[in-house]
């Protein structure tokens, strides 16, 4: 284990110490388990930056629209609205996290996805 010190805004910090709070967690388990499920790994084991690139046409557009499953959509609704109305047991900020951390990966890969398209003529650029 590595100790790194790091300043945090202070919204990120009232985040991480409400979840704690919820789960019974440490803050620095908070955001080691944050970090580790949003950064990338180099070790080819995780989706690559490239790998949209390698992707047939077909692909691409069925990744660029691509959306989360609408029972975890749902889900995933349903646990915001209680953890904004501070009803989260420590169970529903664990499963809160990871589908988070599954949004976030799919939002990820679908944004490539869709520059991707965009390059290649596929779809007309987003307007804003």
């Amino acid at each position: 284990m590595t100790d790194v010190t790091v300043s945090l805004p202070d919204e990120i910090y009232k985040h991480a110490a409400r979840l704690s709070d919820a789960t019974r967690l440490q803050v620095a388990d908070i955001l080691t388990d944050a970090l580790s499920f949003t950064l990338p790994t180099l070790d080819g084991a995780t989706f690559r930056e490239d790998a949209v690139r390698k992707l047939d046409d077909g692909a691409v557009m069925a990744l660029a629209e691509s959306q989360m499953p609408p029972v975890q959509d749902q889900r995933l609704s349903d646990l915001l609205y209680r953890q904004r109305e501070e009803l989260l047991s420590a169970e529903e900020a664990a499963e809160l996290l990871s589908l988070m951390s599954l949004y976030y990966s799919g939002w990820r890969r679908k944004t490539e996805a869709l520059v991707e398209a965009v390059k290649r003529g596929l779809r007309p650029p987003l307007q804003p």
